[in-house]
């Protein structure tokens, strides 16, 4: 089974599309509610004692929460719910934080859309730390994430020599033709057991094929030419000072994710891929050692208000180009896109750094009834959500990770 898992594993590595007759329970996509998924969680989780207190529809924005103001229409904030993850599984956040569960949220969502575009689907990591870089996950294997803005950019935009592409992908080709008749050649040789074993060898080497066959396509149509993006600027009334600016607006971080961010709008707006998954751990070595100090510590609180408000600034640019953008439909991108912002875990004075109770999910775009709201779920699981929006996309399915429900969004 290592061939196997090998041929899997590089299959997501390259974004290969996949086709439509591998993604089971399909619905007509043009009646999906929603076209695009981002996904982007804070390893580290966010301080959930600064957050909203009141629900409903007239609920206070934290002083913090000032960059989403604007959007507040656009987006439902959902909170005090439960995930059990932990310093050591808080790369999980999107896949269900069980053994039983094979995909992530994106990667389901992406063998559903991924063959619609040119990219099956993006997986990204930005950040100072360089442990559970991981958030992606599909046949229960790992995705390795793009850690470099440049690399991502030539993943989405480069235009590459196409004979060079042409030439990679036909020995791609030769070899899974060759493996493709081994398989075949076994299956009258081996046991019951092992039959079993290798048909479904043999079932994901032809997906492989079919998605080979798709890459070969897209050599043949046009490119965007999209030029990288230039450092983006953030407006926050909550970080005004020129300290609080040049540490947690200008910090070369921030600006590496703001320039992420965009690039990923492009991909949206270009319709380069459809699914995107963005995991980051911290802003600055200071973010983890902040995280520990919360609960002893009257400034580490405060400054921890401010690293996730320096997320939220990244958010509301993120939601300013969606929210302005038109599609083929004539619909908004804030309209055809939906974007989760959670993490796996969260921090408060109380339970201390890396816990996972009460963590808050922003669900921004898709026109869903609840936006402008806040919805405490408290002790409930963030699949619900994700379950709900599979949902959305056509994706009939009882069950997600540890989901009890489906959801009213």
């Amino acid at each position: 089974m290592k061939r196997r898992e090998i041929l899997k594993s590089a299959g997501c590595v390259l974004f290969l599309p996949s086709l439509e007759s591998f993604g089971g329970n399909r619905t007509d996509l043009g009646q999906a509610d929603v076209k695009r998924l981002f996904c982007v969680s804070m390893g580290y989780g966010f301080f959930t004692d600064v957050l909203p207190e009141t629900e409903g529809a007239d609920y206070t924005f934290s002083e913090h929460m000032e960059p989403l103001a604007k959007h507040r229409e656009h987006f439902t904030l959902y909170s005090k719910m439960k995930f059990g993850g932990d310093h050591v599984r808080d790369h999980k956040c999107f896949v269900g934080n069980t053994t039983t569960n094979p995909d992530s949220l994106d990667q389901i969502v992406a063998g559903h859309i991924g063959h619609l575009t040119r990219v099956r689907n993006v997986v990204t990591f930005i950040s100072h730390a360089h442990h559970h870089i991981v958030a992606s996950w599909r046949n229960r294997l790992p995705i390795m994430p793009i850690q470099s803005t440049r690399v991502l950019f030539e993943t989405l935009f480069a235009r590459t020599d196409r004979k060079t592409q042409e030439r990679l992908l036909a020995h791609k080709k030769s070899v899974l033709d060759g493996s493709l008749e081994e398989a075949k050649s076994l299956m009258t040789q081996v046991s019951g057991q092992d039959r079993q074993r290798l048909e479904e060898y043999f079932a994901a080497l032809r997906e492989s094929e079919q998605e080979l066959n798709k890459s070969i396509e897209w050599l043949s149509k046009p490119q965007e030419d999209v030029e990288f993006p230039v450092a983006p600027q953030f407006e926050n009334g909550f970080l005004a000072t020129d300290v609080d600016k040049k540490r947690f607006l200008e910090n070369p971080r921030q600006i590496q994710r703001g320039i992420a961010f965009d690039m990923i709008y492009k991909a949206f707006k270009f319709d380069i891929t459809r699914v995107v998954n963005f995991y980051m751990t911290g802003l600055d070595n200071d973010h983890h050692i902040t995280t520990h100090n919360v609960p002893k510590s009257e400034d580490a609180r405060t400054s921890l208000t401010k690293y996730d408000s320096s997320f939220f600034s990244l958010l509301s640019n993120f939601y300013d180009k969606l929210a302005s953008t038109r599609g083929e439909s004539g619909r908004t991108l804030m309209d055809e896109t939906v974007t989760v912002a959670t993490g796996n875990n969260s921090v408060s004075q109380r339970m201390g750094p890396h816990n996972g109770n009460e963590i808050p999910v922003f669900v921004a775009g898709g026109k869903f009834s609840n936006h402008g709201g806040h919805v405490i779920r408290k002790g409930e699981t963030t699949c619900d959500i994700y379950l709900s929006l599979l949902q959305k996309f056509g994706i009939q399915r009882e069950q997600f990770g540890n989901s009890k429900k489906s959801i009213q969004l």
